[in-house]
């Protein structure tokens, strides 16, 4: 994990090169977040590592031919179900000097004699690495939730992770994906293949999803297949990446002269209904699989979707929140900011059965 902030992005921006006066007149970048993490999962608080999670299921059959006296007696058993919570920790340790400051445009908003080497309360602190921290903390919780693999490897190493990222970014705990992946594997029916994902190249990966009829056979598939008790669930939809939204619609239009109309419900998640079946174009899939899962001539799996509820999709905490409070403050005797902040996490699939995965 790095230990510092990088500035080498604000390094170029100088006090002299005329181009920027004050660090207000800065742009944040655009980034797709989901600024409702919990759209996507449901949180269970006060959860602890090896608490069990158990829920009761049907009935078996009952009611059989027959009627008069001295019935036989049967059994009927109730089915129960049960899992384990695997909880994982995280931290946030970020230090810097105010000398990296020097010969930036944020050297303006230094304090002066002995106190400038403290950047708390800051013009820089408060209006650039806050709302910036604050948008890595986001990230890394869809990293750790949908990502998180305990046994990520680069690609070098025989893993999936792309070389020259750090894999302990992503061992915190088991993330969706990769419970999904197991389930679609014990499981076949409950795994729509999408062919694409399979191609030698990045190109033919993305350009083969788009083929006539590709989209369109891959949802009707996914929605065919599935348990019917899933399209009965609250907040059931199809959550996709952007390649097989932008594919559906594309083989729509083509298909059917049939237009889809996007509603973007926050940057970065869009809306859609297919069949009268909600579908998110989750975008920043999109992004972490080409940043984190890219081998340099292909990407690990593109194109995925998951057909179920965020019920069912388990996001545990012994705290009372996920995001954790930060810790900042200025070291007067080493003349050095620190900033600190630490948490546990685990992620868990319900119901096997009540989710419908391609990829």
């Amino acid at each position: 994990m790095a230990d510092r902030i990088s500035w080498g992005a604000l390094s170029s921006l100088t006090p002299d090169n005329g181009a920027v006066k004050s660090l207000k007149d800065l742009l944040i970048m655009t980034n797709f977040l989901d600024e409702d993490l919990e759209r996507f999962f449901t949180l269970r608080q006060n959860v602890h590592n090896g608490d069990k999670l158990g829920w009761v299921g049907e009935m078996d059959d009952v009611g059989w031919d027959g009627s008069g006296c001295n019935p036989s007696y049967k059994n009927a058993n109730v089915n129960f179900a049960e899992k384990e919570w695997s909880i994982g920790d995280w931290q946030i340790p970020l230090k810097w000097c105010y000398t990296e400051l020097i010969n930036t445009i944020a050297e303006y908003c230094l304090k002066t004699g002995t106190e400038i080497g403290d950047l708390t309360s800051t013009e820089y602190m408060d209006d650039i690495v806050m709302p910036a921290l604050d948008l890595a903390i986001k990230h890394m919780m869809w990293r750790f939730i949908w990502f998180g693999d305990k046994e990520a490897a680069n690609v070098d190493d025989s893993g999936q992770i792309t070389d020259g990222v750090d894999v302990n970014l992503f061992k915190t705990t088991n993330g969706f994906w990769k419970q999904l992946f197991a389930i679609g594997t014990a499981n076949a029916s409950q795994k729509t293949t999408i062919a694409a994902n399979s191609q030698e190249s990045t190109a033919l990966q993305l350009s083969k999803v788009k083929e006539n009829g590709v989209a369109i056979g891959l949802f009707d598939s996914m929605l065919e297949n599935a348990d019917s008790r899933i399209f009965a669930m609250e907040g059931a939809g199809i959550f996709c990446t952007k390649t097989l939204a932008d594919a559906l619609t594309k083989d729509l239009k083509r298909e059917y002269k049939e237009i889809l109309t996007w509603e973007q419900i926050f940057k970065g998640l869009d809306m859609t209904e297919y069949n009268g079946i909600p579908v998110y174009r989750v975008s920043i899939w999109d992004r972490f699989i080409q940043k984190y899962q890219n081998d340099g001539t292909k990407l690990n799996l593109p194109h995925r979707a998951v057909f179920g509820a965020p019920s069912q999709l388990l996001v545990g905490t012994p705290a009372n929140q996920l995001i954790s409070d930060l810790d900042i403050w200025f070291d007067r005797k080493d003349r050095v900011n620190y900033l600190y902040s630490t948490g546990k996490l685990g992620c868990l699939i319900g119901e096997d059965n009540l989710f419908q995965i391609a990829y």
